[in-house]
């Protein structure tokens, strides 16, 4: 048996990783969870499943001494428990953990969940974070072949260190959608159709757009509500743009919420113009609510899975507006279409991210360490 860390820049809920914690434990495993930020109901819900958590907070600055002490921190924390494998997920847990992997045992992998983000966003700091992390890792999982085409292709990555390893839910972690909230939802927002983005509201999950397409339909004259859920830096804009006579008792920015899962089995359908997914959440848990989903199928793994007019409702992501808006005036009258969506999207996502066909993946890797070592 092993010593796992799961080691991250976040303290939400994360039930993918959560899944594969939970599971490393049934077998036997022992399973460490450590943080960059200070407990959360991420820690919280690991600590139910058996996970033993930490975390180490630096006053968040940009900077190499940033990264370095958090590199020595871990190199300590790894001899300690005598950890055998690392997952960092996410860049600001990669670049302590590829500097710390020459001086520790345990062998590194960096989880990737993003594909063209660092360039989409034009941040030179992320840029250099990106760079800096997979040049120097030795061991690289990603959660699409669009990711591993990215990085051989744009970022001259070897592909002999990428492993595609898609995202794998134990879907019971999931709340089931409480039918009572459900209906104060829907009587709160009545419409013929109810509409909902959920996401981090920033310029690369274009919210602006799911606002426009709700626009074109009102004023077509389609009984449309468009309900927009999350937090993010372009929050103010929003309010302000949707405060206009058109739009105020017809499109809503409720901010962050819990119940999601409340929220998205109340709506028709769920808008997802986002252009930075590696492999998108929202659509598996709109999945496991059997709504259907529009979204661009360019983006991430949409087009691995998502097949247009049998399991989603798929646009471009270059005229994405004019297209979503075609495709909802087309089903305004034949919700009977959503319904079928739905139902063959939830069949999808369980066949594709289910943990029991995604372990193996995570068994080999474990058995390789245990009979040949860690490098």
């Amino acid at each position: 048996m092993l010593n796992i860390l799961f080691y991250t820049s976040f303290n939400a809920r994360s039930r993918d990783t959560e899944s594969l914690m939970q599971a490393f434990v049934n077998q036997g495993h022992h399973v460490f969870m450590l943080s960059q930020m200070e407990k959360g109901a991420y820690h919280i819900a690991c600590e139910n499943i058996g996970v033993q958590c930490f975390y180490y907070v630096l006053k968040k600055t940009f900077s190499p001494v940033y990264f370095l002490n958090h590199a020595i921190f871990l190199k300590r924390f790894c001899k300690k428990h005598s950890i055998d494998v690392v997952y960092a997920h996410l860049e600001n847990a990669g670049l302590p953990a590829v500097l710390c992997q020459y001086f520790i045992p345990a062998k590194v992998f960096t989880c990737r969940h993003i594909v063209d983000e660092a360039e989409l966003m034009g941040s030179k700091k992320f840029k250099w974070l990106n760079k800096i992390v997979y040049t120097l890792s030795k061991n690289i999982i990603v959660v699409s072949e669009r990711s591993k085409q990215w990085m051989i292709e744009k970022e001259g990555v070897s592909e002999k260190k990428i492993s595609v390893i898609r995202l794998a839910y134990n879907f019971a972690l999931y709340p089931k959608a409480d039918i009572k909230i459900v209906e104060e939802i829907r009587q709160q927002y009545p419409a013929r159709m109810l509409l909902l983005t959920a996401c981090r509201m920033m310029e690369g999950k274009r919210p602006q757009v799911s606002i426009n397409v709700a626009k074109r339909l009102i004023e077509d004259g389609l009984d449309v509500k468009l309900l927009l859920l999350g937090e993010g830096p372009l929050a103010n804009n929003i309010i302000k743009e949707i405060t206009i006579p058109a739009l105020e008792s017809r499109v809503y920015f409720l901010g962050f919420r819990s119940n999601i899962m409340d929220y998205l089995s109340a709506c028709d359908i769920l808008i997802h113009p986002s252009l930075q997914d590696s492999s998108s959440v929202i659509i598996k848990e709109a999945g496991l609510n059997e709504r259907a989903v529009l979204a661009c199928f360019d983006i991430g793994d949409a087009s691995e899975y998502l097949v247009h007019q049998k399991n989603a409702l798929l646009v471009t992501s270059t005229t994405t507006e004019k297209e979503m808006t075609e495709h909802i005036k087309a089903v305004y009258a034949f919700p009977e279409q959503l319904i079928a969506l739905g139902k063959n999207l939830k069949t999808s996502v369980l066949e594709r991210f289910d943990i029991s066909n995604i372990l193996p993946e995570y068994n080999r890797i474990h058995l390789e360490i245990e009979q040949h070592g860690k490098h």
